[in-house]
């Protein structure tokens, strides 16, 4: 059972807790590549930028269950390159607009000091602004990752797929209260220890970056 809730089922694979990561990881990490490209646009170029910025607060307030499946109908993509589409883009939506308000605050002494010591503009952004953005910005960005991978685990075409399709099984054989219980209180358990994890992790790494 421990294998089909991490693997998915074997006639279902992959799926289960590790497509949910993988799902997890690969928007939330597009997310903040195209995050940073965002917050530079909106920044150098705020008039122009109106429009893009409109399209991601509307992104922001869709369901991202709504989102997966809007992707899902107008796309015509594959259930599973849809959800991740539609994770891609709720991610970016909240991580580029962190991002942009956190690179319009960012000190004008400092680029000042970039100027004063001959540092070229395209350094000056990668090696002290960008740097200096993601310092201050990671634990609300870190807020994200947490609720996204909890929002991924949620999607039944991703993370609940085969549970769904474990206790279908159940339902058809006699199964009894017993069984059920085991189940969802250890997939609930398998989701806890990865949240946890996923803290941890994130909480070493902004250790990192203050030192």
């Amino acid at each position: 059972m421990v294998v089909n809730l991490l693997f998915g089922l074997p006639g279902d694979r992959p799926g289960g807790l590790v497509l949910t990561i993988l799902y997890a990881v690969a928007s939330g990490g597009g997310a903040l590549a195209l995050g940073l490209a965002y917050a530079s646009i909106g920044v150098n170029w705020t008039r122009a930028s109106l429009g893009l910025q409109a399209v991601s607060a509307f992104l922001r307030g869709i369901p991202v269950l709504l989102l997966v499946f809007l992707t899902a109908h107008l796309s015509g993509l594959t259930t599973g390159r849809a959800g991740l589409v539609a994770l891609s883009l709720y991610s970016f939506a909240h991580v580029g607009e962190i991002l942009r308000s956190f690179l319009a605050a960012y000190p004008a002494d400092l680029a000042d000091q970039a100027r004063v010591m001959g540092i070229l503009p395209i350094w000056e952004w990668l090696l002290m602004r960008i740097p200096w953005t993601l310092r201050h910005a990671w634990a609300a960005v870190s807020t994200h990752w947490i609720s996204l991978l909890k929002d991924t685990g949620a999607l039944v075409v991703l993370g609940v797929g085969e549970l769904t399709t474990v206790a279908k099984a159940l339902a058809e054989t006699p199964a009894n209260y017993n069984q059920w219980g085991v189940i969802f209180v250890l997939a609930a358990a398998l989701y806890l220890v990865t949240t946890f994890a996923l803290i941890k992790i994130l909480r070493l790494a902004e250790r990192r970056m203050v030192k």
